[in-house]
């Protein structure tokens, strides 16, 4: 009975010294345990080095926003002699150095679409590389199953740190270039050819639109085709041809109204001194337009009567 009486004492002295040490801020009023702490060999700076430890393990973690921290790093090897952050005007030139400071792995937008901003620095992009081209090569070089190109542009758009919208900007400028555009071709031809495509293309637009952006990246990429240079960009830019490849779009269900509309709201203030306000000040382009709105208006006008009848 003894040798059990001291099995029992000592459980309780172990569970008394743990509970002694259990950080219930942590792992709760039930919980058993605390934060592992690295021991810091140098007593004179173990506070700071304490605290520098702590922060890396926490970096370490899921979900740990390491922005904050890389800038407090990023500035402990700034010149001495100068307060980066002495007011809101030195904060924000402290972030333009920061982001100078990682120049080897950033790489500028090419300049593609007007979707794209030619001033925003990509982080994990491959410096150099004109992701928007080389997703659009990938598209025109792939002969097999439409499954087996998603995989292939969702890989290429991991690896450069790309987004659906430069996707599906890409696979909208190869299927331009396959219709195979040539000056004479007519507006019917055009919608033939576009809709011979689309038979095969359109469920990888599907796919790859994963939200409005997405489908106003395929507008955006039929606009910029029409306002470049070359043969295909005479032929697109003649009116009725961008309303009716616009509205071949639509109907073929690859963007939607709301991402027409959209993307109209934003061309609306364009002044017709550019070529892209050239282009959607067109005529034909603005009835469709407008029939897009009625249509748009009639839905919800439905939409609420059958609530009000309910």
């Amino acid at each position: 009975s003894s040798t059990n009486g001291d099995d029992t004492s000592e459980e309780e002295d172990l569970h008394q010294n743990t509970n002694d040490t259990s950080d219930k801020n942590v792992v709760g009023s039930d919980g058993v345990g605390r934060v592992w702490k690295p021991t810091v060999e140098d007593d004179e700076d173990e506070e700071d080095e304490m605290g520098d430890l702590m922060e890396l393990m926490k970096a370490h973690s899921i979900g740990y926003d390491t922005s904050a921290w890389f800038h407090a790093r990023f500035a402990q090897h700034l010149p001495d002699d100068v307060d980066y952050l002495s007011d809101d005007d030195d904060e924000s030139l402290l972030d333009a150095n920061f982001a100078s400071g990682f120049d080897q792995a950033v790489t500028f937008s090419p300049g593609s679409p007007s979707t794209m901003d030619l001033s925003a620095s990509i982080i994990g992009r491959q410096r150099g590389v004109n992701v928007v081209k080389e997703l659009k090569d990938i598209c025109i070089e792939h002969n097999g199953a439409i499954e087996n190109l998603a995989i292939e542009l969702n890989s290429f758009k991991f690896s450069q740190n790309a987004t659906y919208s430069d996707c599906t900007t890409a696979a909208m400028l190869a299927v331009l270039e396959k219709m195979k555009i040539q000056e004479g071709m007519s507006a019917g031809k055009l919608v033939a050819a576009l809709k011979s495509e689309l038979e095969q293309w359109a469920p990888l637009f599907r796919k790859m639109s994963i939200g409005i952006d997405e489908e106003k990246s395929i507008v955006a990429a039929l606009e910029s085709a029409a306002t470049g240079e070359g043969p295909m960009a005479v032929v697109l830019s003649q009116e009725p041809t961008f309303r009716i490849l616009l509205q071949t779009l639509h109907s073929e269900e690859v963007v939607s109204e709301e991402a027409i509309l959209s993307w109209a709201a934003e061309r609306r203030e364009e002044g017709e001194d550019t070529s892209q306000g050239m282009l959607f000040h067109q005529q034909p382009t603005q009835d469709f337009l407008e029939w897009l709105e009625q249509e748009s208006e009639d839905e919800e006008d439905s939409s609420e009567e059958e609530e009000d009848s309910d």
